[in-house]
């Protein structure tokens, strides 16, 4: 059984706590006092939903004369508040008994940061990308090729100049593109789980057993069972990335399987494993805003 000390990857742009002053660059982000524990719980619900969450909120604030909503996500597990722009825009991290007015000041305090990265999601060219459709070029591994759509046994044809998925009912967007998912899904397990095992074998632990997750929030996590053997899950949708840039999320999962924490040893074992992993990390951020929504 999973679910015991597990540690992820955000997905997209993220605001953690910090112990001391932001400095510039730095990530910001504020915990709640021992005061505010004793908050009133989640207006939307009181019971605890998987893995220990709450129904989520969503709510509006004003930056700048700009309307922005939000989601608040409560859970049992988290200790402070952190900020993340994802899929769904902006969202709160956020403990159980956080007070709504922590919450707010919290996303005052950071609404430069909000409003730059929600206007980068909102970019023409950016949401030109992300609005894909059947038929049009896809990137894979990388290296973007026109995907073109036959009738056949469900397949993913790879050439130098171009893809081939052969579906049952070609014309029938929603059949292409559950089955177009299923085959990219397939490939990622394949690479990454060759990927994976180069870097056990790199760091010298067990390959630890591998998840594929269509997450909305992380790009990879790791957990840790009962017996202490480690489970690794990664977003499928790194497919889609250079392989460097997916080796660079490989070599973060693994460091965690001697190090469950973000700490000093931590981050020097990534280093030694991907020395380049800051620059990895700015680039997947930025090409996360691009990525086809299929």
């Amino acid at each position: 059984m999973f679910g015991l000390p597990q540690l992820e990857l955000p997905f997209f742009w993220t605001k953690t706590p910090a112990p001391q002053a932001p400095r510039a660059g730095s990530p910001v982000g504020i915990g709640p006092k021992p005061a505010e524990q004793t908050g009133n719980a989640a207006k939307n619900g009181s019971r605890s939903g998987s893995a220990g969450q709450l129904p989520e909120e969503a709510r509006q604030i004003s930056l700048g004369g700009q309307v922005v909503n939000y989601v608040v996500r409560r859970s049992s597990r988290r200790r402070s508040l952190a900020l993340q722009i994802d899929t769904r825009g902006l969202r709160v991290g956020a403990t159980v008994k956080a007070r709504q007015s922590d919450i707010e000041r919290l996303i005052q305090t950071n609404a430069r940061w909000v409003l730059t990265h929600l206007k980068e999601w909102q970019r023409p060219e950016n949401q030109a990308k992300r609005a894909w459709m059947p038929g049009e070029a896809l990137p894979l591994l990388g290296v973007t090729r026109p995907l073109r759509i036959a009738p056949g046994r469900t397949g993913l044809a790879k050439f130098d100049d171009a893809m081939i998925l052969t579906v049952p009912a070609p014309d029938d967007e929603n059949v292409v593109r559950k089955q177009l998912r299923e085959m990219l899904k397939a490939e990622a397990r394949t690479w990454f789980a060759m990927r994976l095992a180069h870097y056990a074998d790199r760091y010298g632990v067990a390959t630890p057993a591998l998840r594929i997750s269509q997450a909305e929030s992380r790009w990879g996590s790791c957990s840790r069972d009962r017996e202490g053997a480690h489970r690794v899950s990664l977003n499928w949708r790194m497919i889609h990335f250079e392989p460097h840039l997916i080796d660079s999320v490989v070599a973060h999962e693994i460091a965690h399987t001697k190090h469950m924490h973000h700490g000093p040893h931590f981050w020097g074992a990534v280093a030694k494993l991907y020395p380049d992993y800051e620059s990895a990390r700015t680039e997947i951020r930025k090409r996360a805003f691009e990525l086809p929504e299929i």
